[in-house]
């Protein structure tokens, strides 16, 4: 957080230009997390959310004043949850709470492999044939994520000038680089089984049948816990030891077309 703040200032235009990203990719990824609860919701027999206008991608109707605050100068955020009611669940209310509270993990992986093929494709068409044939790219890095990371910085323009084919692509490989890595760290931090996170719902419903339940008290006061450690940054490193064998795995086809 300390060093996100400190580029504000000793960067600021470096600051806002990738927080124009940032901002967007946090926007799909959060707005889609909570349409997924949404409609899932909906289909299980709760219109809740549907009846507070909340089944929608609309950024307005999720986001949370202070949660976008957050998002913009300390890089991290949150949105409204949408609410739900299990007493109108249709069936079995701890499967229905179990498919709600997984939807927007299932969202944001699904956008983390929609957004990485993306980056892919763009990749492959934004840099010249000739680097990529003679690994000429590979040369250039110190290491062998350094052009990605050169790009999604917006530093690819003067440090591969003169290797990049169709420049006009740099946008969208951000874009989906941003929004790639963004929505698999919301579905890992998601996925974590501690209140009032969707990985407790999961874990209870799978493990519990649903038998813990917390009031309305008790999910304020871990909602303040998980905002401390992500200030912190200790979730953040719980989950980046997470997060890389995963990338690492999915980035595959791009060490394939880079060298």
């Amino acid at each position: 957080m300390l060093q996100y703040l400190q580029t504000l200032f000793r960067e600021p235009l470096s600051f806002f230009d990738q927080a124009i990203y940032r901002i967007a990719a946090v926007l799909i990824g959060l707005c889609l997390h909570e349409f997924a609860h949404a409609y899932v919701a909906h289909r299980c027999g709760d219109d809740t959310a549907l009846e507070a206008g909340r089944m929608t991608i609309n950024p307005l109707a999720h986001l949370d004043p202070l949660g976008t605050l957050l998002m913009f100068f300390v890089g991290f955020g949150y949105a409204r949850p949408v609410p739900v009611n299990p007493y109108r669940f249709k069936g079995n209310r701890v499967q229905a709470d179990f498919l709600v509270s997984i939807a927007g993990i299932c969202m944001n992986t699904i956008l983390f492999l929609l957004f990485t093929a993306v980056m892919v494709f763009a990749s492959s068409k934004m840099w010249d044939p000739r680097v990529i044939e003679q690994n000429g790219l590979y040369r250039l890095c110190s290491y062998r994520y350094s052009a990605i990371w050169d790009v999604i910085q917006g530093r690819a323009p003067e440090q591969f000038g003169t290797f990049l084919a169709n420049g006009w692509l740099v946008p969208v490989v951000r874009l989906s680089a941003y929004t790639a890595l963004v929505n698999l760290n919301l579905a890992l931090f998601n996925f974590l089984p501690i209140p009032p996170l969707d990985g407790y719902h999961v874990f209870n419903d799978l493990i519990f049948k649903g038998r813990f339940q917390l009031d309305r008290n008790g999910f304020r006061i871990a909602m303040g816990i998980v905002l401390v450690l992500s200030a912190t940054g200790l979730l953040g490193r719980l989950i980046s030891a997470c997060l890389l064998p995963i990338q690492d795995f999915i980035l595959t086809p791009v060490r394939a077309i880079w060298g």
